[in-house]
């Protein structure tokens, strides 16, 4: 799409040029656009080699890397994110819509819910009763998906702008892999922009009543245990446990192996084969020893 194929009266177009794809600066998906409202932005951008076009602010313009096609407005990220939704309600920019497909030897409950378009489930999966598998579900081989779970809810999303809540509509999905076991009443959000996903990782096991949040990415075998949250965009490695009420912030990275105890709120990343505890969550050794000094 070219940028001048954007009608509005409150942009105009400083250097042309073609995007296929919106996302943040640092997802630098091939052919994308993007904003910039700051210059603390811009060494950034000059390191993202895929992305093609930028909406920023007049007075930023002229520091944007050469061969970017540039647009201008007042509020860059209400233009954004504006155009992004437009684009989500009155066109096909991020696909036309698909039959559903549901593998014969699966076993879908008839209370289940499955939307008709844009929904893939393998073999030998189980749905249970009241489960909501909402549009842009991806569900691979051998996954279990327990009563009242919600797949690719909309996610969480409102850009303030003073006194207005602008919704950003969430276009992606939700990639669950083989061996996958979701059990009752979890919430999994789809991915925000058209083409990524929330993923969920080979042989994981969630628990009951988990929220996992817009283009999370779990990895393989890994426990979650009940009442857990995982923010938008962390990623999670292998072989991780996360215990009951532990909540790990957005945008972190999990590494493999680590032990998240039970009820620790997670606002820094840790490292592979850590283990955790606490509210701000600390090495569990130290949280220990700290326990044991107002004892």
């Amino acid at each position: 799409m070219k940028l001048c194929e954007i009608k509005n009266e409150s942009a105009r177009v400083v250097a042309e040029g073609e995007f296929s794809c919106l996302g943040n600066i640092d997802q630098n998906k091939l052919g994308q656009m993007a904003f910039v409202e700051s210059a603390k932005y811009i060494p950034m951008l000059k390191s993202c080699s895929n992305i093609t076009c930028v909406v920023t602010r007049d007075e930023l313009a002229e520091l944007m890397p050469e061969g970017l096609g540039v647009m201008v407005s007042e509020h860059p990220r209400r233009l954004y994110y504006e155009i992004h939704n437009r684009l989500a309600r009155e066109t096909d920019f991020y696909g036309r819509p698909t039959k559903t497909v549901i593998s014969d030897s699966s076993d879908v409950h008839p209370r289940a819910y499955v939307a008709g378009n844009n929904v893939r489930i393998g073999e030998r999966c189980l749905i249970g009763p009241n489960v909501s598998i909402l549009e842009n579900s991806l569900i691979e081989d051998d996954v279990i998906i327990r009563a009242g779970a919600v797949i690719s809810s909309e996610g969480f999303r409102f850009e303030r702008f003073e006194k207005e809540m602008l919704p950003v509509l969430h276009t992606g999905g939700v990639h669950i892999n083989k061996g996958v076991e979701i059990q009752a009443n979890t919430c999994v959000d789809r991915a925000k922009f058209g083409g990524d996903y929330t993923v969920i990782g080979e042989s994981t096991k969630i628990d009951n009543l988990v929220h996992i949040a817009h283009n999370a990415v779990i990895g393989k075998r890994c426990m979650i245990a009940a009442c857990a949250l995982v923010a938008g965009s962390t990623v999670v490695g292998d072989d991780v446990w996360i215990g009951p009420n532990a909540t790990i912030s957005n945008k972190l990275t999990v590494g493999e192996g680590a032990f998240i105890t039970m009820g620790a709120v997670v606002t820094r990343n840790v490292s592979p084969n850590q283990r955790i505890s606490g509210n701000f969550a600390i090495d569990h050794g130290k949280f220990i020893d700290f326990i044991k000094s107002i004892s």
